[in-house]
């Protein structure tokens, strides 16, 4: 250890800055007598920036979201999932200058408490996106340790000398100079990682979370989080080979601690290699569930990108059913009743899903049913049940990830308040948005909802029926009509419930004979569909869900 010292130093640095107090005598602790099934939950994710503006300043806010849950409600969604929201020289505020300071255009720490106890006042809950793998400049870790191997702070930086004058970065070699990252509107910063070997910084990071679980300590948690996103999680740290067995050694004994306190927190893992389902790194850190991006590629007929966009000379995506079968399959064979598969159509990382369809409704509406009624968890990225358009570009800096980052138009008015412009008038990246073309007159939720045929009254449809239907969350899986091309078919039970969904992946007219094993009895839902005796008849993109009871 650099500093011996320091060990003192943090727990005061702690104690003293997270505010954490003696437990109440007034409020009884929460006890927790059944562990959640995350299946039964939908999950609403959010960059908050881009959400609700409060105060005027373009910026969302947490005060601004509190004023919306009841939009949430009304959807049916059960669980918000935020970008961080530590401060940050970054608008997407990953990277922490500090870590334990809300940024100040989303609130302040009250602000912050009100709004997680008004989450939970609502039914809702809440899960906190975490990167604490690295820090940027401006954080006084690096700032006050950089040339300084004397500093107080030198233990939460990985320096591969011992004069501190080459710390790790982040995408760079070792021992390499300085690199400036360029952060939108254009500031300029160095990206180092911490020193995730050093016992100090895994105190203090389980410390850390271990705070956000119970900030008062008072064993109620009305003001806790109800678990965390983990981004960019890893065994071997970016491949670089000095922080290795990450899995057991740092994440597994935070996601311990914070359950000792809560066994009901829920740790999400956004596992860096896309290409995987997730399932070692849940068995070896204990969290509780990873992101489906193998049944992400599947539904849009594309292998596993980064970007995750196509030709926009195309009329979508081809869908293979018995590939989203295949996956689906092996998903259930391995996560267990205990743990989770979250399945997603976009993110904050990826093209919107109606840019990758090149605006197919059919297709919008095909994959909302597979995102909502397929086994798993549901994750709807914001905006996404208005069908937002957006992809990533090339402009040499975090702008590059605006287009699909941005505001949830609330109207069609760009000067309605509430709705959180930040980026306006910033760059290209505002030049070629939705709100600036004749999209946004149907693309707002105002619009939207006055239409009964809209994408967010049938994102709605979806969520109620899943929420009203046990076999839709926990139910088993069976195909059926496998070879029949274009028709992606499955049947969901829970003990007597037996419902099915049938979709034409296709734009053409599908007639299907009626097997007699499969007792569609009647129509929960349907869109250019219909059923009689002896066929099923599906117009372009038509779908049906059915039930029927053993």
């Amino acid at each position: 250890m650099k500093n011996k010292s320091l060990i003192v130093l943090c727990i005061v640095l702690i104690f003293s800055s997270c505010q954490q107090h003696q437990k109440s005598e007034n409020v009884e602790p929460t006890v927790v007598n059944e562990l959640i099934n995350w299946n039964d939950e939908v999950i609403y994710h959010v960059m908050q920036r881009s959400f609700y503006d409060s105060n005027g300043d373009r910026h969302g806010d947490l005060n601004g979201f509190v004023e919306k849950l009841d939009y949430l409600k009304e959807l049916g969604v059960t669980t918000i999932l935020f970008t961080p929201l530590y401060e940050s020289g970054f608008y997407h505020n990953y990277f922490p200058t500090n870590y334990e300071n809300i940024d100040q255009e989303y609130g302040t720490k009250e602000d912050y408490i009100n709004f997680v106890k008004a989450v939970h006042k609502k039914g809702l809950k809440f899960l906190m996106d975490m990167e604490t793998q690295y820090a940027q400049s401006g954080n006084i870790w690096f700032d006050d340790s950089y040339k300084n191997p004397d500093s107080e702070y030198s233990d939460f930086i990985y320096y591969s000398d011992s004069l501190n004058h080459y710390p790790e970065q982040i995408f760079m070699p070792s021992k390499s100079p300085l690199h400036d990252f360029t952060a939108w509107p254009g500031d300029k910063h160095h990206i180092v990682f911490l020193d995730l070997n050093n016992e100090t910084v895994k105190q203090w990071m389980t410390d850390f979370y271990t705070y956000w679980v119970d900030p008062n300590k008072d064993g109620n948690f009305n003001d806790g989080v109800d678990g965390f996103r983990i981004d960019h999680i890893m065994d071997d740290l970016d491949y670089k080979g000095l922080f290795t067995n990450m899995y057991q050694d740092f994440w597994k004994p935070i996601f311990k601690e914070c359950k000792a306190i809560n066994p009901n927190i829920f740790v999400l893992g956004e596992q860096s290699n896309w290409n995987e389902y997730g399932e070692k790194m849940v068995s070896l850190s204990g969290a509780d569930a990873a992101f489906s991006f193998p049944l992400r590629f599947a539904i849009a007929g594309e292998e596993g990108t980064h970007d995750m966009y196509i030709d926009p000379t195309s009329n979508g995506v081809k869908m293979d059913p018995n590939r989203i079968h295949k996956v689906v399959k092996e998903s259930m064979s391995k996560f267990t009743d205990s743990t989770f598969t979250v399945n997603f159509l976009e993110n904050h990382d990826t093209a919107r899903w109606a840019s990758v369809v090149n605006n197919n409704e059919g297709q919008k509406r095909v994959a909302a049913v597979l995102n909502i009624l397929l086994p798993g968890v549901p994750s709807i990225y914001y905006g996404q049940e208005l069908g937002l358009t957006g992809q990533t570009s090339e402009w040499g800096s975090d702008a590059n990830h605006i287009p699909v980052r941005e505001a949830f138009p609330w109207t069609a008015d760009k000067t309605t308040l509430g709705n959180a412009l930040w980026y306006k008038d910033t760059g290209e990246w505002w030049e070629q948005s939705f709100w600036n073309t004749e999209a946004i007159n149907t693309l707002n939720l105002e619009a939207q909802k006055k239409d009964k045929n809209s994408l967010w009254h049938h994102y709605k449809a979806l969520i109620s029926i899943r929420t009203q239907n046990r076999a839709f969350q926990q139910g088993t899986y069976e195909p059926f009509f496998v070879d029949q091309e274009n028709i992606i078919a499955f049947k969901r039970q829970f003990e007597n419930e037996v419902r099915y969904v049938i979709i034409n992946t296709s734009e053409e007219l599908i007639s299907l004979n009626k097997d007699g094993h499969y007792k569609l009895e009647e129509i929960v839902y349907g869109q250019n569909a219909t059923i009689d005796s002896d066929k099923i008849v599906l117009k372009g993109y038509g779908m049906l869900i059915a039930k029927s009871v053993l």
